[in-house]
């Protein structure tokens, strides 16, 4: 019996112990990631403020500068990215990684303001209306051209006077509307960057009318006057409808049908995001782009690698993606 009571008394002691020691815990202060700062940065390209964030690695820098990794969306991929950075450090090999956001934490803006900087030229009657959202309005796409300026005139000049960066190892990343950025920046100005890194990219968009730049890169490539590295990625269940149907699609279904019973609202918008993920046919598109890409062949430093998640989608398949760009980056 006294052996009972001895253990009952150690248990609760824990839980109080615990109790306390939770109460108490310390105030909360922001957190900060190891190697990274960040500042606000001005365009007079664009005419819009940048969030800049840059991880510089602790290792020394090669002879002729780190790697750059150049990642837009740096209010989601820098964290991310900076972090899986580090790890490289063990190899001994590390890049420099700057990520461009915005200066806001609010979701709803931050997908405002994306969609101009990532988004080639668009007719208003091709821009989808997406439910929930605001009416499609012109002035908030198709400022990619300019973006692609901010990066390339003004933002890298401006880092390489103060980081050692090599030059000729410059990196371009960007994941679904960032990664319809990259592979528009690759056809288009494809000795901007010495590696495209395009992840799950939205080639849809405009009925795919990114690739109309195709055959003009093709020439370069097969002339020798262009050697990029491209890594094409996708999560491998980006065209199968997820379960369960995201909260913004039932609503919609919702609002659109509230005399429905909540079952055949949910089954109708089943029906809406497979029709969706039909039409964008994220898989297919990259996969098909990266055969495309292959198939020109070039002269030896051209290379085209492409790799599907098993199991991935659009969300999950973000940081899956990251780890292998940067494999690809220092790991050539």
């Amino acid at each position: 019996m006294a052996h009972v009571d001895l253990v009952n008394n150690l248990v609760w002691s824990d839980v109080a112990m615990s109790k306390t020691e939770s109460s108490a815990l310390p105030a909360g202060e922001p957190a900060v990631l190891h190697g990274s700062v960040q500042f606000d940065l001005a365009s007079a390209i664009t005419g819009r403020t940048y969030r800049i964030f840059i991880f510089k690695p602790e290792v020394e820098a090669p002879p002729g500068g780190y790697p750059l990794v150049l990642a837009v969306d740096g209010n989601m991929v820098f964290p991310i990215m900076a972090t899986v950075d580090a790890t490289f450090e063990l190899t001994g090999r590390a890049a420099i990684v700057v990520g461009v956001g915005y200066p806001t934490s609010d979701y709803s803006e931050l997908m405002r303001l994306r969609t101009r900087d990532l988004t080639p030229p668009t007719p208003l009657d091709r821009i989808p209306q997406r439910p929930g959202l605001p009416p499609v309005r012109l002035e908030d796409y198709g400022g990619a051209d300019d973006f692609y300026r901010f990066l390339t005139e003004a933002l890298t000049p401006a880092l390489s006077k103060v980081y050692p960066i090599d030059p000729a190892d410059r990196t371009l990343y960007g994941h679904s509307w960032g990664g319809l950025f990259t592979v528009g920046v690759l056809l288009r100005h494809p000795e901007a960057f010495r590696t495209f890194v395009a992840s799950s990219p939205s080639l849809f968009w405009n009925r795919r009318a990114v690739l109309a730049d195709f055959a003009d890169f093709r020439a370069k490539v097969r002339s020798g006057a262009v050697t990029p590295r491209v890594l094409i990625t996708v999560g491998g269940a980006e065209q199968s409808v997820p379960n369960p149907i995201p909260a913004m699609m039932l609503e919609g279904v919702a609002k659109r049908a509230p005399y429905l019973p909540v079952w055949l609202q949910a089954l109708v918008a089943r029906v809406v995001v497979g029709k969706m993920l039909k039409d964008y046919s994220m898989v297919d598109n990259a996969r098909d782009l990266a055969s495309r890409l292959k198939g020109i062949g070039g002269r030896p430093g051209y290379e085209v690698r492409f790799h599907a998640f098993s199991g991935e989608d659009h969300l999950t398949s973000l940081p899956a993606s990251i780890g292998r760009a940067l494999d690809f980056v220092l790991r050539p």
